[in-house]
């Protein structure tokens, strides 16, 4: 084999390659596009329940005053 012919087999199956990942590619998209449908779908039927949040602002605070705390606790001691 002379090296026109190995630099031609290597071109194919480099292009091959490349072939093979983008189809694979393109089918993850649309199978993934299609789960998304079905989701949808699925939503309108059996709908889940949200969790509603408890008004819990003076924790909040109480945890920010907390987090305010320790920074400037980390920041005199290094």
């Amino acid at each position: 084999m002379n090296a026109e012919n190995l630099i031609m087999s290597s071109v194919y199956i480099t292009i091959i390659g490349m072939l093979i990942v983008f189809v694979f590619l393109i089918l993850t998209i649309w199978s993934v596009k299609a789960m998304s449908l079905l989701v949808k779908v699925l939503e309108k039927y059996f709908p889940q329940e949200v969790p509603q949040q408890k008004a819990a602002v003076g924790a909040d605070n109480a945890l920010v005053a907390v987090a305010i705390a320790a920074a400037k606790n980390f920041k005199v001691n290094n």
